[in-house]
């Protein structure tokens, strides 16, 4: 199926991998590793939260839209416990990277400047699902509510909003102490 898909024959891919893990490992490498080190490899130790978090979200959109197969093999072979990419991956995340995101936030709360309620690595999930799950599902989304498929902006901007501000609005918040202080 795989030399169907590519237009060469059955022999010819065998010529180039012998077995589907070298095939496999090669897809991890040469693919998904150039992608997890452009979205990681800027992130630094001193960066704050939420200009890690833009960041992130950036890099990995500009990503999937040059490799808009990126969202839906990730969900379907990574994530999914019998994924065949899941091991190869999970041995090969940039984990140092991933923790500085961890620590930045720790570092936040400890501030007073973050939730305390948040898991700063359940962050890094809460971070890369959301870019995820909302780029596999787009057009379902568009075509459940009628509705054109929101730009890639609109979706940056709804995901970096709902991860750094959440549902209240900081103006909303802000109103509110105000006229409560002129109530007393």
């Amino acid at each position: 199926m795989i030399a169907k898909h590519a237009g060469l024959t059955p022999a010819m891919l065998h010529y180039y991998f012998k077995d589907r893990d070298e095939l496999l490992d090669v897809v991890v490498e040469e693919r998904l590793l150039r992608i997890l080190a452009r979205v990681w490899d800027p992130v630094q130790p001193r960066a704050t939260v939420p200009d890690t978090i833009r960041g992130i979200v950036e890099r990995l959109l500009d990503a999937i839209e040059e490799m808009p197969w990126i969202p839906s093999t990730w969900m379907r072979e990574i994530l999914n416990e019998g994924g065949l990419l899941r091991e190869r991956m999970l041995r090969r995340l940039p984990y140092e990277k991933v923790g500085l995101l961890g620590t930045a936030m720790a570092r936040g709360q400890a501030e007073g400047a973050l939730n305390p309620d948040l898991d700063p690595l359940l962050t890094v999930f809460s971070t890369l699902g959301l870019v995820m799950l909302h780029m596999a599902t787009i057009k379902f989304w568009a075509e459940t509510f009628h509705r054109e498929p929101p730009n890639r902006r609109a979706v940056q901007r709804h995901i970096t909003g709902l991860l750094l501000d959440g549902l209240g609005h900081k103006g909303a918040a802000k109103a509110k102490t105000i006229s409560q202080k002129k109530n007393r």
